[in-house]
């Protein structure tokens, strides 16, 4: 991928930033108006709840896994760090906050384009971490796909709280 894009292109590097603090708030909003269009309002609420959920992984398996970053020796690497690289954080997030819409119980073609986009911003995530030499493909891989088990779990947690409450 470095061959294609280059080691450290902006594009990637900035990509990479929305998945951390402050922007990562805009990250979040921008992913709940997705859901809010693909779904409607319980969708929308999944993402905070999804991207606590995905928060939650990440603590945890930092906790008890320690996996190695791509090397500078093998490859290219835009910023080196002794953090474990499985999961991925930006892996988690994306895949929890854009996963919503992913899975969003809607059909139609506005929902499908939704769904496209939120697909495409999760790809394009996971090459600008492999293209900067933050992870390993296998790595982004899992991570994404915890990600967006958090991401189906938040939106049954979601619907289920909210069906009760609309309920009374």
């Amino acid at each position: 991928m470095q061959s294609l894009f280059g080691n450290a292109p902006r594009w990637a590097e900035w990509l990479t930033d929305t998945a951390k603090p402050p922007m990562v708030i805009a990250t979040m909003g921008f992913g709940a108006g997705l859901a809010w269009l693909a779904a409607g309002w319980r969708s929308a609420l999944s993402v905070p709840l999804a991207f606590g959920l995905a928060w939650l992984l990440d603590k945890g398996l930092r906790a008890v896994i320690f996996a190695r970053r791509p090397s500078a020796d093998l490859v290219a690497v835009a910023s080196a760090s002794s953090s474990s690289g499985l999961p991925s954080t930006f892996g988690l997030v994306y895949g929890s906050i854009f996963g919503v819409v992913v899975f969003a119980a809607a059909t139609g073609r506005s929902a499908n384009g939704l769904r496209a986009l939120a697909l495409a911003l999760i790809f394009a995530g996971v090459a600008a971490r492999v293209v900067l030499g933050g992870h390993w493909s296998s790595q982004m891989v899992a991570s994404v796909l915890l990600g967006l088990l958090a991401a189906v779990a938040a939106s049954e947690i979601a619907n289920r709280l909210l069906m009760k409450e609309g309920a009374r």
